[in-house]
């Protein structure tokens, strides 16, 4: 048998990417959709938007799969897969929130950890997990020099990253790094 935190956890993960869904198609704009446009095998984001609708409908897949599982097993009517988006979230939600104690003593829980890990990625996708500060100096590396320098700050780690070359400077090295541009402001100064 589960233990009811397990329950919560699980409820919360769920209501998690619902929420996720919820914010995808109410505040990020859908893609236009081109019927002669030429289709490629690997897929790249032209526009933010391209991410969302792909996001978004891959939420809608999974909900629907955990549904028709659920489903299934207590032998009741599998969800209708050919339905927009919405109704097959809504439906999810609604067929699986009452039933998560159930859900959660038919399934291992570490079956969950997809619905959790997308989340997050959802929330890293958008810059909401670590806050990252542009700094206004230029990248100590000799060969990259360019103006994006990021500080990176999480739990245990506070690091420089530089955006285009990836070179790293690490909380140790601050002082160090402190002094260099100091120096270099002064030099550009005299």
């Amino acid at each position: 048998m589960t233990k009811p935190a397990t329950v919560d956890h699980i409820r919360r993960d769920f209501y998690q990417i619902a929420l996720d869904w919820i914010y995808l198609r109410s505040h990020l704009p859908t893609p236009i959709h081109n019927e002669q446009a030429r289709r490629n095998t690997s897929r790249e984001y032209g526009h933010p938007a391209e991410w969302a609708s792909d996001h978004a409908a891959r939420i809608a897949d999974i909900l629907t799969e955990w549904h028709a599982m659920l489903a299934e097993h207590r032998n009741e009517t599998p969800p209708k897969t050919h339905t927009a988006e919405q109704p097959r979230v809504v439906k999810a939600w609604q067929y699986l929130e009452p039933r998560f104690d159930q859900l959660s003593q038919l399934v291992d829980p570490e079956a969950f950890t997809e619905i959790r890990d997308m989340h997050w990625e959802f929330k890293r996708r958008l810059g909401y997990t670590n806050p990252t500060h542009t700094l206004p100096t230029p990248c100590p590396n000799d060969e990259c020099g360019q103006l994006t320098l990021q500080r990176r700050i999480a739990v245990g780690t506070d690091l420089i990253v530089c955006g285009a070359c990836g070179y790293t400077v690490k909380e140790q090295h601050y002082p160090l790094f402190a002094r260099m541009i100091l120096d270099t402001l002064l030099d550009e100064a005299s």
